[in-house]
């Protein structure tokens, strides 16, 4: 099925799965997971591929499964816009970058920040006034980055925990701003040949086991208490940075 051995296919079901875990826990992870998996056993390509129809589906589950809210939409339709239009804008204008100088830039500073709350929480959340500037910039930067790297997480998800959302605000909030990102992206990836008549029904194929795992994940969270959760971001944040850090070293 798909060109691929039924091992292959097993270990693509289980990598995702378990990504969707993460996911369904946290509210990101998917790609990073299981990409981290599968290319140890597959075409670097072919592991991206696999993932991007499932970023759709599986964001569009966490922002949706309950109907619009429209409040999410009013507090963070400014950073959104932002968002969309700097990543359109910077995918199209950036040729050639230092992306090694970028992810090691990027990568110390998130993990100073997450490293910091880790030690010392901050006890209060952003007020209103500094949000109407605040989530404009935090999409403005993860926009710049997810069109030069396609990495836009690590800015908008430091102003989230500034804001001390929680969990499962946080969890519909992030599916949402990454469900709007990835619709761009994955159009991307089919024009660039990514994704094609091959590697498509293979990605469509990953969904099921992807929401298995979200759906697992989501169960668990209903048992981690928000302390617990706000640390486990933070620590899943801080391993971002120093995966940043090293993309950027080696």
């Amino acid at each position: 099925m798909f060109g691929l051995e039924p091992w292959q296919l097993a270990l693509i079901s289980g990598a995702i799965c378990f990504g969707g875990v993460v996911k369904g826990i946290t509210g990101i992870g998917l790609p990073i997971v299981t990409i981290s998996i599968l290319v140890n056993f597959l075409d670097p390509l072919v592991s991206i591929a696999v993932v991007v129809v499932p970023i759709v589906v599986t964001n569009g589950w966490q922002a949706f499964r309950q109907g619009l809210h429209w409040p999410a939409f009013r507090r963070f339709g400014p950073m959104i816009v932002c968002f969309l239009v700097l990543l359109l804008a910077s995918a199209r204008l950036v040729v050639e970058l230092d992306t090694r100088t970028l992810f090691g830039v990027l990568g110390v500073a998130v993990a100073i920040f997450s490293g910091s709350n880790l030690l010392k929480p901050r006890a209060r959340a952003l007020q209103p006034a500094t949000e109407r500037w605040a989530g404009p910039i935090a999409g403005t930067l993860g926009g710049i980055l997810g069109g030069m790297t396609t990495i836009w997480g690590p800015p908008m998800m430091m102003y989230f925990v500034l804001l001390k959302l929680d969990k499962d605000t946080w969890v519909r909030v992030v599916g949402l701003v990454w469900f709007t990102g990835s619709l761009p992206l994955t159009y991307a990836y089919w024009q660039n040949g990514m994704l094609n008549a091959e590697t498509t029904p293979l990605s469509v194929f990953a969904c099921a086991p992807g929401m298995v795992g979200i759906l697992i994940g989501e169960y668990i969270r209903k048992f981690i208490d928000q302390e617990t959760f706000a640390k486990v971001l933070l620590i899943a944040l801080l391993l971002i940075g120093l995966n940043l850090i090293r993309r950027a070293v080696f």
